[in-house]
């Protein structure tokens, strides 16, 4: 595993071997988090909210689709009775009365919506992690195989496809006929949407794990400890962030009124200008544990869960907490959803065993309104 410390070590200089110290103790300290060749830290997987229903997915491993409002189960899928589904870590995207993702078996499935029963299968045998991209009839993922695919949605045929230098963990960003996605070889690739045929990468220098944003013709995305900004169409650096060396970028950036927010591994939530990578707060939000989702906001509040078994919204004008939520009992390590009021949100569970939910939350004050138990299959016990 390359790490982008290690690039940059020069022997003889004390202060960078001790960089590189703190830079491997922070690997350790990352929830379940381990080398390239192995799948990714558990409970990735968000929820997609379509026509009333709930789709996510679980590395228990099952894609559930559930009703909104109650959290009453409508279906779920664990694979064909000669193929069991394998651990799904990217979330479930529901186009068209289609359910796309791909699992950690190496296939990528096309389900029915109403139903669940399965469309079409494509296998090419590599292990997928990140959320599908779905745009004008086609279906857009990497994989482990350090490869990036683009199917025919409807049928589930190959359309391209694209070879990197290392596994494609990061979800792809779409944009005026531009695919965007990062991958574990420190590169942010930009590929022509019809033909694969690359317009141009950026070296990061980090791995990249996240799904990019990309917003008034500039791209926006986190490598490890460094976040960037780049000319959408000739990818110029605009501006760069650097974070301490322990303090890794695991999340899309969200964008609101020109700024730009995004948590990290060390629990710091951080406001900067789109314009210039300045910071806006005095100070980051720090919360209890490790963030991993996204910054999901609507009117000013920006709510995001944590390592910590937290959920929380934060006043994004001054970085003052509005409320906390302490009752989900496991890590949250996905982005939360909100939808008419109401949050919801996965946790990961232990082995197993124990907190594999999913939580809706009154958005206002954050008191639950249901959870539903994936073990069970029901609503939780308490």
């Amino acid at each position: 595993m390359r790490f982008a410390i290690c690039h940059s070590l020069s022997a003889g200089r004390s202060f960078r071997i001790k960089a590189f110290i703190i830079f491997v103790l922070g690997i350790f300290s990352i929830l379940a988090l381990v080398a390239c060749g192995s799948a990714p830290a558990q409970g990735w997987s968000s929820a997609t909210f379509d026509n009333g229903s709930l789709y996510f997915g679980s590395t228990l491993p099952k894609v559930y689709a559930l009703d909104a409002a109650t959290g009453t189960k409508k279906w779920e899928y664990d694979g064909e009775t000669d193929k069991p589904l394998i651990a799904v870590y990217g979330t479930p995207v529901a186009v068209n009365g289609k359910v796309y993702f791909g699992a950690y078996d190496g296939i990528f499935y096309a389900l029915d919506a109403a139903s669940g029963g399965l469309k079409w299968q494509f296998n090419d045998g590599a292990p997928i992690v990140p959320t599908p991209l779905v745009e004008q009839g086609t279906v857009y993922f990497g994989a482990n195989n350090n490869k990036f695919y683009a199917l025919d949605a409807e049928t589930g045929v190959k359309k391209w496809e694209f070879a990197t230098q290392q596994k494609v963990w990061g979800d792809a960003a779409f944009d005026n006929g531009t695919v965007y996605f990062g991958s574990l070889d420190h590169n942010l690739y930009a590929l022509d949407a019809a033909t694969g045929i690359q317009k141009w990468n950026f070296n990061a220098g980090g791995m990249i794990t996240a799904k990019p944003l990309v917003l008034n013709n500039t791209v926006y995305f986190g490598a490890l400890n460094k976040f960037y900004a780049l000319d959408a169409g000739s990818s110029s650096k605009k501006w760069e962030f650097a974070l301490e060396p322990n303090e890794w970028i695991w999340a899309t950036p969200t964008a609101h009124n020109s700024t730009l927010y995004f948590g990290t591994t060390s629990g710091k939530v951080y406001a900067l200008d789109a314009n210039t990578g300045s910071a806006k707060w005095a100070q980051p939000f720090t919360a209890g544990g490790q963030i991993r989702s996204a910054i999901v906001i609507q009117d000013g509040v920006g709510y995001f869960g944590a390592s910590d078994h937290k959920v929380y919204a934060l006043n994004l004008d001054n970085a003052q907490l509005k409320w906390k939520n302490e009752s989900v009992g496991a890590p949250i390590l996905a982005t939360p959803v909100l939808q008419n009021g109401t949050l919801y949100v996965p946790t990961s569970g232990y082995n197993g065993q124990n907190g594999y939910n999913m939580y809706a939350l009154n958005a206002a004050d954050g008191s639950r309104r249901w959870c539903f138990d994936q073990l069970s299959a029901q609503a939780c016990s308490q």
